[in-house]
C-alpha cells in the first residue's frame, strides 16, 4: 500500500525543510532574499506550504531514505501433510498430528490468538498414468506469530517433535511490530536528499531555490523480511537469526526558482 500525503509535516520532516529554506537564503545575498527566506521558514515551521506562482519555474526532485531496525516479531509458516489410501483416514491422521502440532505450540507459550489455520486442502494422489486414484493427501497450514524471537529455534524443533515427518516447515518472516519511528527517520533522510538536490540544481542553474510547492510521499510500507523458504524437515532450519530490516522512504519536492541576486558595494 503507498501513501501519498500533502505537507502536513512531522517535525524531523519539518525541520529538513526549514534548513532548505535557510540554504537558499544564505546562496542569495540580497535583503529581500533573506526576507523571504525568512518569510518561507516561517510557513514551513508552521507545516503550510507557500503557493508557487503560476508560470515561475519551478524544480522536482526525489528523496529517498533508509532506517536501519531490529526485528521483534517473526510468522513462522507450518503445516503438517499426510497421506493415505482413503480421504477419511489421511483427514483423521492429519487431524491428530496438527492436534499435537498446536499443543506443543501452545506449551511453548504461543497464544491463540497467534495461531492461524492460513490452509487446509484434501487432494487426490494419482497413478503415473494420472488415470486411477492412488490415495488421498491433506495439507493443514498454520500461521503462527512469535513475539519473543528467542524460542523460533525451539519452537520449529518441538513442531518437527511432535509432527514427526509429516511436518512442514514453508518459511519464516521477521517484522518490527511498531514501524512508525522507523518510517519518521526515514521519510526525514528522504526529504533532507530532495532539499540538497533541489539546491544543488537551483545554484547549477544560477538561481536561487524558492518556496516549496508541493511535497509527495510516495513510502511504500515495508514488507516482512524472509529469513528462508523452504518445505524441507525443521532440523535443517535451526538456529534462526532475525538479522535487520530496513525501512525505506521515497518522497517528492516541488520547488519554485528565484532570480539569484547580487549585493552592492560602494
Amino acid at each position: 500500500m503507498n501513501t501519498r500525503t500533502g505537507i502536513a509535516l512531522s517535525a524531523a520532516v519539518a525541520a529538513a525543510l526549514g534548513l532548505a529554506a535557510l540554504g537558499g537564503a544564505a546562496s542569495s545575498a540580497g535583503a529581500a532574499s533573506k526576507a523571504g527566506a525568512a518569510s518561507k521558514t516561517a510557513a514551513l515551521s508552521a507545516g503550510v506550504a507557500p503557493k508557487c506562482q503560476a508560470g515561475a519555474p519551478t524544480v522536482t526532485v526525489d528523496g529517498n531514505g533508509a532506517a536501519t531496525g531490529t526485528p521483534d516479531e517473526a510468522v513462522l509458516s507450518l503445516g503438517v501433510q499426510t497421506t493415505a489410501a482413503n480421504a477419511a483416514a489421511a483427514i483423521n491422521n492429519n487431524n491428530s498430528k496438527a492436534n499435537a502440532l498446536l499443543a506443543t505450540l501452545e506449551a511453548n507459550g504461543v497464544a491463540k490468538a497467534d495461531l492461524q489455520t492460513s490452509g487446509l486442502s484434501i487432494n487426490p494422489n494419482y497413478n503415473s498414468n494420472g488415470t486411477v486414484i492412488t490415495g488421498y493427501q491433506v495439507t493443514n497450514d498454520i500461521t503462527v506469530t512469535l513475539h519473543d524471537l528467542a524460542i523460533a529455534g525451539t519452537v520449529i524443533d518441538d513442531a518437527a517433535t511432535a509432527a514427526g515427518n509429516a511436518v512442514r516447515v514453508d518459511g519464516i518472516t521477521f517484522a518490527v511490530q511498531d514501524e512508525t519511528a522507523l518510517l519518521a527517520q526515514a521519510r526525514a533522510a528522504a526529504v533532507h536528499q530532495a532539499v540538497g538536490q533541489a539546491q544543488a540544481m537551483a545554484v547549477a542553474a544560477g538561481m536561487v531555490l524558492g518556496p516549496l510547492c508541493s511535497l509527495q510521499d510516495n513510502t511504500s510500507l515495508p514488507s516482512p523480511l524472509p529469513a528462508f523458504a523452504s518445505g524441507v524437515p525443521a532440523a535443517s532450519m535451526t538456529p534462526v537469526e532475525s538479522g535487520t530490516l530496513q525501512v525505506t522512504a521515497d518522497v517528492t519536492a516541488v520547488y519554485e526558482l528565484d532570480v539569484a541576486t547580487t549585493s552592492s558595494t560602494s
